[in-house]
């Protein structure tokens, strides 16, 4: 428990180093829009730290100069290592139910109405205990989290069936718990009209291509013959395939141009109480 716990609170904090980067050194069109920074980058170093740090081990450095030199001795490398994490990543899931129930009780909002109804009168001090802070209850935090928790399940199901019952029942814990924080306790969050869903979208190819990567190294390093390992190989074109095919196909920023001239016109919807000046309307 103590190294998922670890990992838990070193992984909780640096959303608000990035968080004041973001906003400090970016030019941003909106606050929205450091969230959706804050989803990428948190992502990638989560994929770094959490998900990939049994095979990079304690030198970063070491692995990205394995990964350029020599690309598929990755294959031998993750086929090696992270097998022996699963039991890790069984407590590091179950670890996250911990932190849903936390969020659930607000302590830090509630903290503060505490501290500040000893100054303030209650009103007063409920108005100063909100928002809750964004750069770790934000979209782009949460969003990241969830993504990290996904492939977790994802990438160590095969190896460790648990692992996929674990995960089902976080996921059952996010959508009981954040389906009453967001819409009924917490401050409205900023939306960029889909752009963190597809963001997400996109970070589970990475998954995908981590999962194939992964198995393709066990099956290689297991086998006695290199036949398996060869069937499966093709599945990484596919998953590229299929990234540069969402990202190509799927128009969802823009209307295309010729649904927009063949489509229906859209009537407007007449409201009973409308109000119509009688005298602009004669004229």
């Amino acid at each position: 428990i103590a190294p998922s716990l670890g990992l838990t609170v070193m992984v909780s904090f640096l959303p608000t180093i990035l968080h004041l980067i973001f906003k400090s050194f970016f030019s941003l069109k909106d606050e929205a829009w450091a969230q959706y920074k804050l989803q990428n980058y948190y992502f990638w170093f989560q994929v770094t730290f959490v998900i990939l740090v049994t095979a990079i081990g304690g030198d970063v450095s070491d692995f990205a100069r394995t990964l350029a030199t020599s690309p598929f001795e990755v294959f031998v490398l993750f086929g090696k290592t992270m097998p022996s994490a699963t039991h890790f990543y069984m407590n590091f899931m179950v670890l996250q139910w911990v932190t849903h129930s936390l969020n659930l009780l607000r302590y830090v909002n509630l903290t503060k109405f505490l501290a500040f109804r000893k100054l303030f009168g209650d009103e007063d001090a409920r108005k100063m205990a909100e928002p809750e802070d964004q750069d770790y209850y934000g979209m782009g935090s949460r969003s990241a989290r969830w993504n990290t928790d996904m492939l977790i399940g994802i990438i160590y199901s095969t190896l460790c069936p648990p692992i996929a019952l674990l995960t089902f029942i976080n996921f059952a814990i996010v959508r009981l718990q954040y389906g009453y924080l967001i819409p009924f306790a917490e401050t409205k969050k900023s939306d960029l009209g889909g752009a963190f869903f597809v963001l997400q979208l996109e970070h589970m190819f990475v998954g995908l291509g981590i999962y194939c990567v992964l198995m393709i190294g066990v099956l290689y390093g297991r086998s006695t013959s290199p036949i398996p390992a060869g069937i499966c190989f093709p599945t990484i074109i596919y998953v590229v395939w299929s990234y540069k095919r969402f990202k190509s196909e799927f128009q969802w920023e823009k209307l295309p141009f010729s649904e927009l001239v063949n489509g229906e016109q859209v009537k407007p919807r007449k409201d009973a109480a409308e109000y119509v000046q009688i005298e602009l309307a004669e004229s």
